[in-house]
């Protein structure tokens, strides 16, 4: 790596981290009423801190990345511009992934059950509150992936797999009555 593109990404890593912590530690605990988990009366509930501190948590450990390759004088991928057609890909894969939320819990639903059974009824009900979260976010991940690698690989559905399980447990396992989304909209 030559020294400029070094210092570039040495400064870029200092600036993501530096923000990272600047909302961690100052922004979202001058901003938000609850923490991360907000337990009341011995219900465990998602906090207003938890998205905006995951999403800042990725923000640190990006430019930590960063700024260790850059320290380490390891290669880093060249940056490109992004073509029309790209956009486009990723456009119709975010499309295809909203449709997948919203209606493979109520497709599913009506395969498997019978007619007098909708979905609202059992949205709340393992397997059924993970179908749109991990048919959703499992072929985001994936086709993404593909995208970016020009490749379909079993490795990456399943990483795509195994990645969207483990968030969908972070955010559904430790909280009493969360519905996952889309669930709530029904």
């Amino acid at each position: 790596m030559e020294r400029p593109e070094r210092l570039r990404d040495i400064a870029i890593g200092l600036g993501c981290v530096g923000l990272a912590l600047l909302i961690l530690l100052i922004w979202i605990p001058a901003d938000v009423d609850t923490g991360i988990v907000d337990v009341w009366r011995r219900n465990v509930r998602i906090g207003d801190a938890m998205l905006p501190s995951f999403a800042t948590a990725g923000v640190l450990f990006a430019g930590v990345g960063v700024m260790m390759r850059a320290l380490l004088g390891l290669p880093g991928t060249p940056i490109r511009p992004v073509s029309p057609a790209f956009g486009l890909a990723v456009a119709a894969i975010l499309a295809a992934t909203i449709l997948l939320f919203l209606y493979t819990g109520p497709l599913l639903t009506a395969l498997f059950h019978d007619a007098e059974t909708t979905y609202r009824e059992i949205r709340h009900l393992a397997p059924w509150k993970y179908a749109g979260v991990v048919a959703g976010g499992t072929f985001l991940v994936f086709a993404l992936i593909c995208l970016v690698r020009h490749e379909i690989r079993l490795r990456s559905l399943v990483i795509a797999l195994v990645s969207t399980l483990v968030m969908a447990a972070v955010y559904d396992l430790p909280f009493d009555g969360l519905l996952l989304p889309p669930n709530g909209d029904y």
